[in-house]
């Protein structure tokens, strides 16, 4: 007889015995975390580049910016995009563009406008509003520093510019707009905004400048309002503030870069003072949406029929993705909670056993979350304390959560009903007994199984990169505090329940078990401390001789696999070899593409595929390259003349075009000289004195002056790919090279570099550096805890091994499927799935094997080896295949945002949003991870371990016959 330990004996008893004291104290729990835990969605972030460490180049490029241009730079863009594709924009398609533009350019006027008038209420520099007026500020009393006053005079310069720039535009084109619609629909009053008449006469006032078109802006206000002219509702929306700029193909600068000479399309830029990754862009491409629907209903019976409006750039991609996975969140967990009730309610056929776990769970999660939550760092503060949670982290805490738990709630229910078997229930107490008993014979597997996972996800927080370093460890806390219940909570509620529990099974197994009644052995279940697997009941009896195995699927399974172990080993590993095989061929096969992480029914996509058939060049997400010398140059002229030599030798293999001080807009690369008569040097003279010049390329940090220079480097590659990459890394090199080089007039100058291509590149070397190394620690650290838990050498390394050949087998099918599905155009796994699924597929895939084996173990003690692998198969096939289905549903629960798009069609109208984005990723992990389970649930623990338990058993007693 095995003793439990004390520790166990205390608690088997205090849970079955003051059930309700345990189930208040979770109540009380929950509630009370309700209550003083934060939202989930106040403490959520997403993105990906944002959670590079701070040492990587892109961060490190990115603070160099920040350091010398000061607040005046975009942070992302959001791109319109106006398009026919069968023929040229019609007057009424450029009229709608032009009526979206004009507000477009009204909201970031008031933007800026509003912006001004909070740094002119600071005394300290309300008269910096220009350079020139820089030197009467200096000299007054109290003044702030030099260098501080002419950060602000610059900023405060282009906003007024901006202002204005923005004001003009909208003046214009209503202009333009008034005269299409007194021809086109001559009954319908053209509505005005005498808005922008007021606040450029109110900003020309101001300043200063131009006081007879700023009467005459006030005066047309004025008419306007007394004459009753249908005006538009001026209020600014509230993610207006978000706006920093506004450019069209209107615009004389850089029109012609937005469509300006293009017949079938045209572009819009919104410049924006959010992160790509903001929460705020999802309110902005809202916004969009709504503004385009609004004046589609306007334009009606105008429009061309294949007329487009799509909202892309780095913005709205973000803000898709953010959709996408509050989208995937909400429908992944109905799912998984339909798919578990649906599995429960056929394992069991009684609501109350139904109920049971689906109770635990939701406490589970309740609690998880709520102390996730109170451990959450501030998400807009990156060096608080606290754990980093990303909103993608709840869809892994809800499957595996629902996953895990219901498995520890199985395997203990399973082994209650099996203790039930052949014996009258009479009084509560009984019950209560078996239910002591069953949590002790069931103890040690679980806590074993759970810790294998919670090892192997806690592991992770040996990476560095932010995403992977903190959801493994979340994980991990919320599957121990699953444990904590179901170990607690679960056996309380059950003996709380009593007998009502199994309804209506127990009522049915009492009148097949009356002549059993009298033998149930009450002195055997006081001694809860004894751990037997004799039962006195017909399960038992079923395993009297070996020729009554057979009796069902794993009776016969186990029979064969005991009989023709060798067989059975090598039908098992000839299936998985060749997958395992392809899956190790395609390890690296991985896309870093954030655009092609959504779906291609986004809205984001679908406009970047409209702009790329028309401006196939990737304009908005160049390289940015700062290099900032240790001593200033000597003249501007010297500055200017360096920094064009520069901007021609960066012209190499891979770059389309390079923008600089003397080159704003890239279109003069070498060999393209600007001529007197030059059909654009006008555009070039005038630029090089523009607002777009100065907030970009002239630095207003007083200490930096003539000292640091900005190169934006446009790349003929995608800005996601490997190529991408490589014309980096030879920018890098050419830089490195030019700074070592005594006679260059950067001889010595730091270089930095950021931007999207940046950021991808430190993304993949840091992700993949992290995937080496919790590969190897996760596979070390899950075989240690085998080592220590079944104190087998031989058996805990053959574990390991057959869950690594199960992980390369699902990689190759998972490849396959998707490649398959997605053609040619298929690039690749998402980058996040081979990691993911490596950590969760060999620490979950454990569980199942440590329940199987652990039962070997115990039941070898009574019947010998193989008696006690059969009879261990037998008894525990039914509920550890349940428990695989249940994981795998859960995790299939994961692409059911995929599946509803792709049954959106044949659904009925309104029922799934056809057009909402989709993470390709958590589709192809969801897969990946079912598959997995259900290949480590059915062929790994049914075949390849109980046959490799017999075989290795049988050369050890060859071998050493008195050690067996």
């Amino acid at each position: 007889m095995v003793r439990a330990g004390w520790y166990k004996l205390f608690l088997s008893r205090l849970v079955t015995r003051h059930w309700a004291v345990v189930i208040g104290c979770w109540l009380a729990v929950a509630v009370l975390l309700q209550v003083v835990a934060p939202r989930w969605s106040d403490i959520a972030a997403d993105g990906d580049l944002a959670f590079l460490p701070g040492s990587v180049p892109s961060a490190i490029g990115q603070a160099a910016l920040e350091d010398a241009f000061p607040g005046s730079q975009a942070r992302s863009q959001m791109i319109m995009v106006f398009a026919n594709r069968s023929e040229p924009l019609a007057n009424a398609d450029v009229a709608l563009a032009l009526d979206i533009t004009r507000r477009l350019h009204w909201i970031a006027a008031e933007a800026a406008w509003l912006t001004l008038q909070e740094h002119w209420a600071d005394p300290a520099v309300s008269d910096a509003v220009s350079i020139e007026s820089l030197g009467a500020e200096l000299s007054a009393p109290n003044a702030p520093p030099a260098a501080d006053l002419q950060v602000v005079a610059l900023r405060d310069s282009v906003l007024i510019d901006i202002v204005r720039d923005n004001l003009t535009e909208a003046i214009e084109i209503e202009e333009s707009l008034s005269r299409f619609w007194g021809k086109t629909k001559p009954d319908i009053p053209f509505k005005r905004l005498p808005n922008a008449y007021l606040l450029r006469g109110e900003l020309l006032t101001r300043t200063g400048t131009e006081p007879e078109l700023a009467q005459q802006d006030l005066d047309t206000a004025s008419l306007m309002r007394e004459q009753g002219t249908p005006v538009l509702d001026a209020t600014l929306p509230n993610w207006a503030s978000s706006a920093r700029d506004v450019w069209s193909w209107r615009n004389a600068v850089v029109g012609h870069k937005l469509g300006a000479n293009e017949k079938h399309a045209r572009l819009v830029t919104i410049q924006l003072r959010t992160d790509f990754t903001a929460t705020r862009n999802i309110e902005i491409i809202a916004g969009l949406e709504e503004l385009v629907e609004a004046l589609r209903d306007e334009y009606q019976g105008l429009l061309s029929p294949e007329f487009q409006v799509e909202v892309t750039g780095s913005a709205a991609i973000g803000a898709d993705m953010l959709r996408a996975s509050a989208s995937g969140v909400r429908k992944t967990e109905i799912v998984t909670i339909v798919l578990v009730l649906i599995i429960l309610s056929c394992v069991y056929r009684a609501p109350f056993l139904v109920a049971i776990p689906i109770t635990s769970i939701a406490l589970s999660l309740v609690v998880a979350t709520g102390v996730i939550a109170i451990l959450a760092r501030d998400p807009t503060d990156s060096h608080s304390w606290g754990l980093g949670v990303f909103t993608t982290t709840r869809i892994f805490i809800v499957v595996l959560l629902f996953g895990a738990g219901t498995d520890f709630c199985l395997f203990f229910l399973a082994r209650n009903r099996e203790l039930m078997q052949g014996r009258a229930i009479a009084t509560r107490r009984q019950l209560q007994r078996i239910v002591a008993k069953s949590w002790l014979s069931v103890h040690d597997a679980l806590v074993a199984s759970a810790l294998t996972t919670i090892v192997g996800l806690a592991l992770m927080w040996f990476s560095r990169f932010e995403k992977f370093q903190f959801s493994g460890p979340i994980i991990a806390i919320s599957l121990a505090i699953t444990l904590a219940v179901c170990l607690t909570f679960t056996p309380a509620l059950l003996s709380g329940l009593g007998k009502v529990a199994f309804w209506p099974l127990l009522n049915a197994s009492r009148q097949n078990g009356l002549a059993h009644a009298q033998r149930s052995n009450d002195a055997e279940l006081q001694a809860v401390g004894a751990v037997s697997s004799h039962e006195n009941c017909e399960v038992e009896n079923s395993f009297s001789a070996s020729a009554r195995w057979p009796r069902n699927y794993w009776g016969w399974l186990a029979d064969r696999v005991v009989t023709h172990p060798f067989v059975a080993l090598i039908l098992g590993f000839s299936l998985l070899a060749v997958p395992a095989v392809y899956g190790f061929a395609h390890l690296g096969h991985v896309t870093y593409d954030l655009a092609e992480e959504l779906s291609e029914s986004a809205a984001s996509r679908r406009g970047a595929k409209l702009v790329s058939t028309f401006f196939p060049t990737q304009d908005g997400s160049p390289i940015t390259i700062l290099l900032t010398r240790p001593l200033p140059f000597g003249s501007e002229e010297e500055f200017r003349r360096a920094c064009e030599e520069l901007s021609i030798s960066l012209y190499t293999q891979g770059v389309d075009s390079v923008r600089s001080l003397t080159d704003p807009l890239g279109d003069y690369p070498p060999g393209k000289r600007m001529g007197l008569f030059d059909k654009d040097a006008w555009r070039r003279r005038l630029l090089l004195g523009h607002r777009i010049t100065k907030e970009r390329y002239v630095s207003a940090v007083n200490a930096l002056d003539l000292r640091v220079a900005r190169f934006d480097i446009v790349l003929n590659d995608n800005p996601f790919s490997i190529d991408a990459s490589a014309t980096l890394k030879n920018l890098r090199h050419q830089l490195a090279s030019e700074s070592a080089r005594v006679e260059s007039p950067w001889h010595n100058a730091s270089v930095t570099t950021s931007g999207t291509t940046v950021g991808i590149t430190d993304l993949r070397e840091i992700t993949q550096a992290d995937q080496r190394r919790i590969q190897i620690l996760v596979t070390l650290g899950v075989w240690l805890v085998l080592l220590i838990l079944l104190r087998q050498f031989v058996l805990s390394s053959y574990l390991i091994f057959t869950v690594l050949l199960s992980y390369f087998a699902t990689l190759g099918v998972t490849f396959w499927v998707f490649s398959t599905t997605y053609g040619a155009d298929y690039s690749g796994l998402d980058w996040k799935v081979p990691l993911f699924l490596f950590v969760i597929l060999v620490a979950v895939g454990q569980d199942y094997n440590v329940y199987l084996v652990t039962r070997i173990i115990e039941e070898r003690r009574t019947a010998g080896l193989i008696d006690g692998v059969r009879r261990a198969l037998y008894l525990t096939g039914g509920i550890i295949t349940s428990c695989g289905f249940v994981m795998a549903g859960t995790f299939i629960a994961m692409t059911s945002p995929a599946v509803f798009h792709w049954l959106a069609p044949f659904l009925p109208i309104g029922w799934v949003d056809s057009q909402a984005p989709v993470l390709r990723g958590i589709t192809e992990l969801g897969f990946a991870l079912a598959f997995g389970v259900l290949l480590d649930t059915l062929l790994v623990r049914s075949i390849l371990v109980p046959s490799f338990v017999v075989l290795w058993h049988a050369r050890v007693k060859k071998a050493k016959p008195h050690q067996v």
